[in-house]
């Protein structure tokens, strides 16, 4: 037998949950009306969402665009 060290296993990140009132835009409370993607339902400020179409950003979950 080889007295090879085996590395340790990854550390991974401490897992949390995205409450669905969380805007994933300003990573914040969503504040005022509530825009959902048709896609995945991701809730996001509907503010947040205007200003993410003319940005052209897409979904942080799904990766399509947004359309609000």
């Amino acid at each position: 037998m080889s007295d090879k060290k085996i590395p340790p296993p990854p550390a991974l990140p401490p897992s949390f949950e995205i409450k669905d009132n969380f805007c994933l835009f300003h990573k914040g409370v969503i504040k005022g009306e509530i825009y959902s993607c048709p896609t995945c339902k991701t809730k996001y400020c509907l503010e947040c969402a205007k200003k993410a179409r003319l940005e052209a950003r897409l979904c942080i979950k799904c990766k399509q665009l947004v359309i609000p």
